[in-house]
């Protein structure tokens, strides 16, 4: 019976190493097509609410304040993809949007933020890219992507005289379109790193906005603006502790076909190629309990053809021309807020 089975054994380990080196490769590939293939299966989806409330009241107070007030605001970040096989889709949705109600001004609201960004992205790539030993083939997709980006309400300069009657932009307007197509790079599903060398960009306004001067890029008397340039955006996100979570995500964009303006010999706008569109969003989330969490949230905007409500100007032979520094026209948003917040799975 030992020789019985003994013999038994060496037959079965010449039969499993008997194995030529393409036999092997094709089962360990196959073995990691498997492997990659129920890792990826179905859909993923997740996001976070934050709704925070600040409120005050002042009687008879010595030192003086606003005697009554309330602050909202409210944030969503949304998510649904799905990676499977030599294809990924995702769609992302984020929502911003804060009210501030004082007693001074007859608790007529006045906004804090006002935001709507959805992207939508589908990804290819060869299915020999699936097993590739090679992670970055592995996690390189060739990739189209759509976004979206606009507000809910009217916004106003709150500075100037009669700013109720004059909004300075709403819903749609402006609203801009991007459509790009490039390569992603998507190790995990924490970073993402998409480029695109051509990217259409669309700003759409209503005519109001343009009738006496140009609006968010869009020259006087007309309603839109088609740009054509280079494009790319990252997206990161880390526990930095058990109860603190950070996002980050960082837009540039070149237009290729930006040019200066030039009035009498005079540089009146001064744009080109390598004037880069910034948009840096970083977003800190702090668990407290179940229910209750704080957000801190800040954002950098520098585009060249949204100067901000005090944009720099000098008077250069006579005329009046902005006043370009590095980064002086660089836009800043902060938000701190602490109450509901939920995390959605």
């Amino acid at each position: 019976m030992k020789k019985v089975g003994t013999l038994a054994l060496i037959i079965l380990s010449t039969q499993l190493f008997a194995q030529t080196p393409d036999q092997k490769s094709d089962d360990v590939q196959k073995g990691l097509a498997r492997k990659i293939e129920v890792k990826n299966e179905g859909w993923v989806r997740g996001g976070l609410l934050n709704i925070g409330i600040n409120q005050a009241m002042l009687e008879n107070w010595a030192a003086g304040g606003e005697r009554m007030s309330l602050a909202v605001n409210g944030q969503f970040n949304g998510f649904i993809a799905r990676t499977k096989g030599s294809t990924a889709f995702e769609n992302t949705l984020d929502l911003y949007y804060g009210l501030n109600y004082v007693a001074s001004s007859a608790f007529v609201p006045r906004k804090l933020d006002d935001r709507i960004d959805f992207s939508s992205r589908y990804g290819l790539q060869p299915k020999k890219w699936t097993t590739s030993k090679s992670k970055f083939k592995r996690s390189t997709y060739f990739t189209g992507l759509f976004r979206f980006q606009s507000q809910f309400t009217e916004g106003f300069n709150y500075e100037q005289p009669n700013w109720q009657n004059n909004p300075i932009s709403e819903f749609m307007a402006p609203a801009y379109f991007t459509l790009a197509l490039g390569a992603e790079f998507r190790p995990n599903p924490n970073f993402s790193f998409f480029l695109s060398p051509l990217a259409a960009k669309y700003t759409s306004v209503k005519s109001k906005y343009t009738n006496n001067a140009s609006a968010f890029g869009v020259e006087q008397g007309k309603t839109g603006r088609l740009e054509l340039g280079a494009y790319m955006t990252t997206k990161y996100k880390t526990a930095l502790t058990k109860n603190i979570m950070y996002n980050t995500r960082l837009d540039l964009y070149s237009n290729y076909l930006a040019k200066n303006t030039v009035v009498n010999g005079v540089i009146t706008k001064r744009d080109n190629p390598g004037n880069i569109d910034i948009l840096w969003d970083n977003f800190f989330a702090m668990k407290i309990s179940k229910f209750i969490g704080a957000g801190l949230g800040f954002t950098l905007l520098y585009d060249n053809d949204q100067p901000g409500q005090k944009n720099k100007t000098k008077m250069v032979n006579g005329i009046e021309t902005p006043d370009y520094g590095p980064l002086g026209w660089a836009q800043l948003k902060q938000v701190l807020n602490v109450g509901f917040s939920y995390k959605i799975k």
